[in-house]
């Protein structure tokens, strides 16, 4: 057995832990996580259509509807005709949902700092970044998007926050 876990099985086991805390401080949003990450979305940017929305995130359209529809019941988010075209819906924050998405927020937030509790505040820092380059990469559809390559780029002096340096591993 190797020193260090096998990629697949690291991430695994913790996107599971993620998922079980997670879905613990946002017991009384429908869908949980998948809802909280529906919402974080659109907050982010401009009101998505319900297809992007479905695109951005790997949702089935026929499912990421009756998400939706749980969702704007619980009055978090809208539907609202597109301008140039009245077929198309955009999904859009209620004030509301906008207040409600800062308190789980904090939630999702303790629960990820109780997580990597066992790393220092520069390996989480480094760990957020890694993670959040490398699934930018692959989502952006770069057919380079292999894992060695990945983390070749992400590890490239130029993708590194200044203020953090990769650790050295003692040789075994």
């Amino acid at each position: 057995m190797a020193d260090v876990p096998a990629f697949g099985w690291s991430i695994g086991v913790l996107f599971r832990a993620w998922h079980e805390s997670a879905n613990a401080a946002l017991a009384e949003l429908p869908h949980r996580a998948r809802g909280f990450q529906i919402l974080q979305t659109v907050a982010a940017s401009e009101p998505p259509t319900q297809a992007a929305l479905a695109a951005h995130l790997g949702i089935d359209r026929t499912v990421l509807t009756y998400v939706l529809d749980d969702l704007v019941a619980e009055g978090v988010l809208e539907r609202l005709p597109d301008q140039a075209d009245r077929r198309v819906r955009r999904i859009a924050m209620t004030e509301a949902g906008r207040t409600r998405l800062i308190a789980l927020d904090a939630g999702v937030r303790k629960a990820e700092a109780e997580l990597l509790a066992g790393l220092g505040d520069e390996e989480r820092e480094l760990l957020h970044h890694l993670l959040g380059a490398a699934a930018a990469q692959v989502h952006s559809g770069d057919p380079r998007h292999d894992e060695c390559t990945v983390i070749a780029d992400i590890l490239s002096a130029d993708a590194m926050p200044a203020s953090i340096e990769p650790r050295q591993r003692a040789a075994s």
